[in-house]
This record gives C-alpha cells, structure tokens and sequence, in this order.
C-alpha cells in the first residue's frame, strides 16, 4: 500500500450513529413532523372510539411486530370515534431512511449504511457486509493492483472505497472494483473509509475487518 497527499483533501468524519445521532434525527423537522391523517385512519378511529390512534413509521408493517422506536406518535380518539388533531409525538421515535427521504440503496452496503446511520443497525454489523461488498478504489492504472491511501487534514492515512462507481471523484484517474475481503491483505494497518465526502460515510479500521475475516474461519 501507498499514501499520497493531494492538494484539497479534506477531513473524512465518522458516521458511526449512536442513541445521540438518532435522537438528532428524531428532533429534526422529518422526525417532528405532524402525521396527515388519512382516511383509513378516520375509518380506523371510528371503529375505536375513546382509543390512540398510533401512526407507525412508513418503513414497518403496521400488521406485524413493530417496535417501540418505530411508532412516531399517536392520536387521541374521543367517543365519536373521531380524531382530535392533538399528535403527541413519541420521543424515543428513530425514523427509518425511507422517512427520512434517504435514496434507494443500490447494495446491500448502501442498506447498511443507512440503517447504521439512522439507529437502526450496530456499526458493528458493518465489517462483514464490507467483505461481501463490491468496492471502488482509487488507482493510477487499470491495471494496478494495490491499494493507494490520502492523508486527511490531521494527518492520518485513510483507504477511500466507493459503494458504486458513479460515486468516485471524477479527478481519479482511475476506479478499480475490488471484493472487500480482497482488500484487506492491502490495508496495511490503515482504516477504510467508505463513501467520503457523501451523507453517508463510515470510517472502519482495518483490525475490525480483519477479525470479521478471523470470524469467518471459525
């Protein structure tokens, strides 16, 4: 492995979420906001009067085992069976990547990522998909078969790879596909960073990859 230094690389932050993370989430406009109520919702008060009406998040089942992080709030539904427009929104509410307008997930890293980055999923979940996941590295050939790390503002190396080549810098000469457990022999110690630059990025040291790999001859 090598390390370069191009002029205007930029520090690559962590996007491990943790409970602050999705309580940041839960605060922001897309976790506040009101639920329009439906019509088979009115429908649904008027066979349940003097009840809560629960909005579940767009992302699970209403039908199936929901959990408590996934109702956004409820209703309060008088003897009518009418729904009194006073939401009370649920606090402990995560919403889901569909809720909160994230793009379809073209992999099944891409799911991880925002599963991991809304609360949903341990980072921890994210080495062994990354050994499983197609990814595009930087090289100076086609024909290249090392991996080249940059040096970020605080000086550390970090190994870019991309979810999608359409994602890559366009200033790269070059993207190689690689097979994530391929790359992990290459690290040389040095963390991977998964979509710098995008929404969603996550920083992964190479030990944790190379366990997942460990793992996996158990």
């Amino acid at each position: 492995m090598s390390a370069n230094k191009p002029s205007g690389t930029r520090n690559v932050g962590m996007a491990m979420a943790q409970r602050d993370e999705a309580d940041r989430l839960a605060s922001s406009p897309a976790g506040k906001k009101k639920p329009k109520i439906t019509e088979e919702m009115r429908a649904n008060a008027k066979a349940n009067p003097n009840s809560w009406l629960y909005v579940i998040d767009e992302a699970f089942d209403p039908d199936g085992p929901v959990p408590s992080w996934a109702v956004v709030g409820a209703y309060p539904v008088n003897g009518g069976g009418e729904i009194v427009e006073d939401f009370h929104p649920n606090d402990r509410y995560r919403p889901s990547p569909k809720a909160l307008g994230f793009p379809e997930p073209r992999n099944e890293l891409e799911q991880l990522l925002q599963l991991v980055r809304t609360n949903h999923r341990p980072a921890a979940d994210l080495p062994r998909v990354i050994l499983d996941s197609t990814l595009f590295v930087y090289a100076l050939s086609p024909v290249q078969r090392t991996v080249i790390g940059f040096h970020n503002t605080d000086g550390k190396v970090l190994v870019p790879a991309y979810t999608a080549k359409s994602l890559v810098p366009r200033e790269w000469p070059h993207a190689r596909a690689v097979l994530g457990r391929d790359m992990v022999p290459l690290l040389a110690g040095h963390p991977v960073t998964i979509n710098p630059h995008d929404r969603l990025t996550a920083i992964v040291p190479s030990e944790h990859l190379d366990k997942a790999l460990s793992d996996e001859r158990r």
